[in-house]
């Protein structure tokens, strides 16, 4: 718990502001004791949604995809149980963290580490991530970005499916790496492509209840900690620059990762590229995502790249 809450006070964040300022009660509750950490959703159900499956897609008569559980060893009589392209379909849901929470959801390592298992497991032939997130800790994102390129570099297409909800930020930095982004509806919410930090100053808190606060540094580190001091004063100009940094970084990646699919002229003018948001057809428009359509097209369209060898549209 203590990790949790140095993580939400300490960190870089590419998350959409609304889900951000949602974690300030959360904060209040953890800082003062007053009450637990509570979401919308169970982490029972998120770390649910996360688990990797497995899914069986034939393609069918007429062009029809057809496509079910895949059947463990020995779990069935028939030896074609499995004959088809195995789909490696993976959650990305809820706000995003590095490491995997003790009361909450997997974390972005440990998505990383599914990805690259997929890559290595020579029955998968692609892999679909199906995301439902306002972003989360810049930390551990571009290691899940490596691993959705490690997929690709082993032959295995990676679809993002953004199912009924959100692709924002740090989720949609992981997004934008795949082959193709769907949305299932007009009202997916896609962008956010951004980075922020946002922190509370508990010290007067504190200073009310007689706590008194001392900080000594060795004669050497008198750089240690500047960029906080100065920010605890006022002065965001080193914190703003840092924040700066990733984002040049963030937005490079998504240039890269979309490439001539993105219109990079609309990516400006719109605000894109600043961090806002759109509903999917807005956002089709732009490039952020390829089209709109159903969990089953996203199935289709893992097995038309591995066909087609997984060329980009």
């Amino acid at each position: 718990m203590l990790g949790l809450l140095s993580r939400l006070i300490s960190s870089p964040w590419a998350i959409s502001m609304e889900h951000a300022q949602s974690f300030m009660p959360v904060l209040a509750n953890l800082l003062t004791g007053n009450g637990p950490l509570v979401t919308g959703q169970s982490f029972a159900e998120l770390r649910a949604e996360a688990a990797p499956k497995d899914l069986v897609a034939t393609l069918a008569a007429g062009g029809i995809i057809a496509y079910g559980a895949r059947q463990q060893a020995g779990n069935s009589g028939t030896g074609g149980a499995n004959d088809g392209i195995i789909i490696r379909v993976m959650g990305v849901s809820g706000p995003l963290m590095k490491a995997d929470q003790e009361c909450g959801p997997r974390g972005l390592m440990s998505l990383a580490g599914d990805l690259q298992r997929a890559s290595r497991d020579q029955e998968i032939s692609a892999v679909l991530l199906r995301i439902d997130s306002p972003g989360g800790q810049v930390f551990g994102t571009q290691s899940v970005v490596d691993a959705v390129k490690e997929c690709q570099a082993a032959g295995k297409p990676v679809v993002a499916l953004c199912e009924d909800g959100l692709m924002c930020s740090a989720a949609y930095w992981i997004g934008s790496a795949a082959n193709t982004i769907i949305a299932t509806h007009e009202t997916c919410t896609i962008g956010s492509i951004g980075v922020m930090a946002s922190w509370m100053d508990a010290q007067p808190y504190f200073e009310k209840l007689g706590v008194k606060f001392h900080e000594v540094y060795a004669e050497q580190s008198t750089e240690k900690n500047a960029d906080f001091a100065a920010a605890a004063k006022g002065d965001y100009q080193a914190v703003q620059a840092s924040l700066t940094a990733i984002a040049t970084g963030f937005l490079a990646d998504v240039r890269a990762n979309r490439g001539a699919r993105l219109d990079a002229k609309l990516f400006e003018k719109s605000g894109a590229a600043a961090g806002k948001t759109f509903y999917a057809s807005q956002a089709g428009e732009i490039g952020l995502i390829d089209a709109i359509g159903s969990f089953q097209d996203a199935i289709g369209e893992c097995v038309r790249l591995v066909q087609e060898g997984q060329k980009r549209p």
